[in-house]
């Protein structure tokens, strides 16, 4: 039976209803802006208009510097460079990234893989792109650890011992913002009097391209796919998520409505796999009352469900 109006109700009833509306006021606008960051992400990183004229890729002060997602150093427009180009680079010279070390590892200690579901464009077109219309299919859960492997091996193993940044050269988010503007424009580097795009390395750039299609496809029939199944950067941050100071608990009163899940950008079963690796801390499932952001500043004192069991406090 439908509640009555808030003016025909008792008065005791009156606060209750406000703060009910409140709530989900405040976790609309928790969502929209979400979706307002990761646009603002999008076009922060990919800002700078002086390859135009230049017509070689930035490299300005700004590019000595990482963002904590996937950003293609030779996009025309990328401000900063890329962790896992830049992780590629130092296995290639058989060196160690002290510093990408303490910057990757100072944001995952503090917001696991929260980068992931607030500031990656290539996770924010994923996002954009399954709402697209179309039958629907679950990624199997062993798909996940498909990532780790690239991590190891074509980010590091190979640059390791081939000197060549194997992931870079087929990595789709660096294919669509970097190598099809590339091979579109084209224009003669001033510098070098040569084309920008070399035409020897045209058979790369088609595997490239077609692993992109790939996904493209993907990104429309599942969720998240390449976040889920492939990304380097998405295995660094995974490692993260039950340590970091930003973590997922589920309240004891979850009725398993799975809403929460419905809604999960990566598919997870909220309640079993808030703080797993596969969380992008997106914080939608938040929605559900049930579950709550906790970080050592939080003051609640109230019992959770970790790993699917009652925490009694």
């Amino acid at each position: 039976m439908p509640l009555p109006p808030v003016a025909d109700r008792p008065r005791e009833a009156r606060p209750a209803a406000r703060q009910a509306t409140r709530e989900v006021s405040f976790k609309m606008e928790l969502s929209r802006a979400r979706q307002l960051m990761l646009l603002a992400s999008t076009i922060l990183s990919n800002s700078y208009f002086g390859t135009i004229s230049a017509k070689s890729i930035n490299t300005n002060a700004l590019k000595g510097g990482c963002v904590p997602f996937l950003n293609c150093y030779a996009c025309p427009s990328a401000l900063f460079s890329c962790p896992i180009g830049a992780l590629q680079h130092f296995s290639t010279i058989r060196a160690i990234p002290y510093y990408l070390i303490g910057f990757l590892g100072l944001v995952g200690l503090t917001v696991g893989r929260m980068a992931c579901g607030w500031l990656c464009p290539f996770g924010f077109l994923q996002d954009l792109m399954y709402k697209i219309r179309s039958p629907k299919f679950l990624i199997p859960d062993y798909f996940k650890y498909f990532k780790y492997l690239v991590l190891l091996v074509l980010v590091i193993v190979l640059p390791y011992i081939t000197g060549e940044t194997t992931f870079s050269m087929i990595c789709p988010a660096g294919t669509l913002t970097a190598g099809i503007p590339w091979a579109l424009w084209n224009p003669v580097n001033p510098e070098t009097g040569f084309p920008v795009f070399s035409t020897g390395q045209g058979g790369m750039f088609f595997v490239s391209l077609g692993i992109l299609i790939a996904f493209l496809i993907w990104f429309v029939l599942a969720k998240r796919p390449f976040c889920r199944t492939t990304c380097p950067m998405g295995a660094i941050f995974s490692f993260f998520n039950k340590f970091s100071m930003v973590r997922l608990e589920v309240g004891k009163g979850c009725d398993g409505c799975n809403i929460c899940q419905e809604i999960c950008p990566v598919d997870l079963n909220v309640p079993l796999e808030c703080n797993s690796g596969e969380c992008i801390r997106c914080l939608e499932c938040t929605k559900c009352s049930h579950v709550s952001i906790v970080t050592p500043f939080s003051t609640t004192n109230r019992g959770f469900i970790k790993n699917g069991r009652p925490n009694e406090l």
